[in-house]
Parts: C-alpha cells; structure tokens; sequence
C-alpha cells in the first residue's frame, strides 16, 4: 500500500511543530541507522568516520540489526553499537517494534541519521520522537524527516558509499573519503591462521578465497548474483595449471555452490572446504590473510574492499559501479548480458530467465585474477 505521503508529512510537521526546540549541530548524542544487508552497513563506515572526525566529542550509536553487528565491533569511530532482530519487521511483530520503540524514545534525544529512503523506516524515526530526523528523500519518501536529503535516480549512478556521504555533507561535515572501514583486531587475525592450510617447504603458494553466495539477507534472497558453480569450478582447474594456488573456499553451512563446486573441480585443485566453519569476525581475518578474492556481489566483497586486499567481483543484475569503487588491485566483471543490470533503483524486478551470471565468460573471469596474481607476486 503506498503511503499517502502529503497527509502524512503534514500531521508529522504539525506534530513537530509541538514538540521540544530542534537539538543543534553538532549534538551531543547522534544515532545512525541501517537496517538489512551486512554489505550495506559497510557501505556507511564512511559516513560514520566522517561524523567522528568532525564531531570528535559527540557520542555517536549505531542502530543495526543484530546480523549486521559483528561488521561494525571494534570500529574505532562508534561509541556503542545497539542491534535487534530485523526480522521482526518482516514478520510483523508488532508488539516488540513498540517495545523498542519505547525504550529508544528515552534515550533519542538528540539526532538520528536514517542511512535509508524508506518511508516506513523514517516513520519509524518519527515515533521514537528524534527531534532531528536526517534521511534520504525519493519522490516524496523524507515526509517523516525534519532534514530530508534529496536522493535522485541519478545518485544510483554512484558508488553507495559515496551517496550514503551526502548525509554528513547535508549537515555541514566535510565528506570527501568514500573508503570503507572493517577492523579485524590482534587476536582475531592470529586465531584466523588455524584455517589456512599449511605452508608448503619449498617456494610460496598464493591463497586465492573464493565465496560463491551471498545475495541473502533478512529482507532477501537473489541467487541469481552467483556465478555458476560450474564456473567457479572450472576457474579454479584452469588456475591451478602452471601456478601453485591454495583456494578457500568460504561461506556459510547453507551454502550450496560450495558444495557442488566442491563435488565438480579437478583433481588438481587443492583447496580447503571452509563452508560453516567461520563466524562473521573470522571470516573478515581470513579475507585479511588471503592473496586475492574471488566473489560475486557479496558481503566478502566489502570486506575484501575495506582491508584493500586483491578481489576479483563478479556482477550481473546488479552493476558494478554503484558497489564496487575503481582501484589498482580491483578487477570488475560486468555480465555482457543485454538486460545486465536489471537490480535498479534498489529494487530487483525478478526474472523469468536468470542467466546473466552464466553468460560471464571462465577465460575473462580467468585473466582477471592472474593479472592480479602477478601484481601480488611484484609486491611481495
């Protein structure tokens, strides 16, 4: 049901009206909040650093849900992260959405960035009674904001990172840095090390992650980002010819594509089965610790981009431009698909016939990864 946007922005501004005097820049307090994708938490680190390094002594909260908050302990910008269960917007549960409502209306009293277009979500911002409510607008969406951010069709032409930013600029704050940030602490990255497959006595192997899901969140589930695991397979044969690789393969105990990449590489192929074994937290120490990443439009994707680490991403109904930004040791494969990208706007119209994933091509996906091998050979 589409909300009737006029009505409703008028009864908030009235309400508003009402209320207690707007709380100034910078605040004392500021909570930031996104719901869904651990990928599309990534995505906001910029902005979240760029609030700490210009309001050094406001006390900034992260509002995540509860999947997302191991992306986010140990970053060193965010004073104290609050989760739950997102689930329970879309299962309707109405009564703990009121129960936390209640207890964020006691302690909001100051500003709340919604990293989100949705209506419902800056509603949501409304009936906690943030006195400043800062938020994107599409098309009428920022009626419940006191400081809608006007976000066009245009901005899903940039990197995510780069429009979630757009936020801090609308407050004043110098916002130049779209980088992200994930931070595997000391002891995560020397427990990681129980994974990696033993060194070899003589010469020096390269490890190569392969992480063949993703697409899958609390709000949905798009297989069709995986490339074919029949693809990876075959990837991984033809690598192993001529070089001395070791692959992990990673992802979680639901994941499928591992299992049938697992069932169809060459004999050749020497690889370790990670699928299951690792928390979140683990998972970003062993990308930390790996030469090079192969994946498509996953969570490891940001993680692999955040630490700087080699990544080969591959992309058919999403475009790679508005998730992956451009640098030396990253390599984007686009799928050659007429239809390729379809996922636009931040909505995947579904698909009859989802092959754009299958029509990227091994030997494309193959040159990628060895001119980046070479280059991680250069550098060590």
């Amino acid at each position: 049901m589409k909300l009737p946007h006029r009505a409703l922005g008028f009864a908030v501004r009235a309400m508003d009206a009402l209320s207690r005097k707007k709380a100034p820049f910078p605040p004392e307090r500021v909570y930031l909040l996104r719901t869904h994708a651990i990928g599309d938490v990534l995505l906001t680190t910029p902005t979240i650093r760029a609030i700490r390094k210009a309001w050094p002594d406001t006390h900034i909260t992260m509002l995540i849900g509860q999947k997302s908050r191991p992306a986010l302990e140990g970053n060193p910008y965010i004073d104290s992260l609050e989760s739950f269960p997102e689930e329970w917007w879309f299962e309707r549960k109405i009564g703990k959405i009121l129960k936390l409502t209640w207890r964020l209306r006691k302690k909001l009293k100051d500003a709340l960035v919604i990293l989100h277009a949705s209506p419902l979500i800056h509603l949501w911002g409304f009936l906690i009674n943030a006195p400043v409510r800062i938020g994107f607008d599409e098309n009428g969406s920022g009626f419940a904001l006191t400081h809608p951010v006007s976000r066009t069709k245009k901005d899903y032409e940039r990197y995510l990172a780069d429009v979630n930013l757009d936020l801090a600029r609308a407050m004043g704050i110098p916002a130049d840095d779209p980088s992200l940030d994930y931070f595997p602490q000391k002891d995560e990255l020397e427990a990681a090390r129980r994974f990696l497959p033993p060194a070899p006595k003589r010469g020096r192997r390269l490890l190569v992650g392969v992480a063949p899901g993703g697409g899958q969140n609390a709000f949905e589930k798009i297989s069709v980002k995986h490339w074919p695991a029949v693809h990876y397979a075959e990837l991984m044969t033809e690598l192993s010819k001529g070089r001395k690789i070791e692959f992990l393969l990673l992802g979680d105990k639901n994941d499928v594509q591992v299992d049938r990449i697992v069932e169809m590489a060459g004999p050749e192929v020497r690889f370790t089965n990670l699928k299951g074994k690792t928390t979140f937290r683990e998972l970003g120490a062993l990308i930390y610790h790996l030469d090079l990443l192969v994946t498509n439009d996953s969570s490891p994707l940001h993680l692999a981009v955040a630490m700087k680490k080699p990544v080969v991403a591959l992309f058919g109904p999403t475009a790679n431009w508005t998730l992956f930004p451009p640098g030396r040791n990253r390599k984007a494969l686009q799928s050659p698909a007429q239809c390729s990208p379809c996922y636009t706007y931040g909505r995947f119209p579904g698909c009859p016939d989802p092959s754009c994933m299958s029509e990227l091509p091994v030997e494309s996906v193959k040159k990628a990864v060895e001119s980046l091998l070479d280059g991680c050979g250069k550098r060590k």
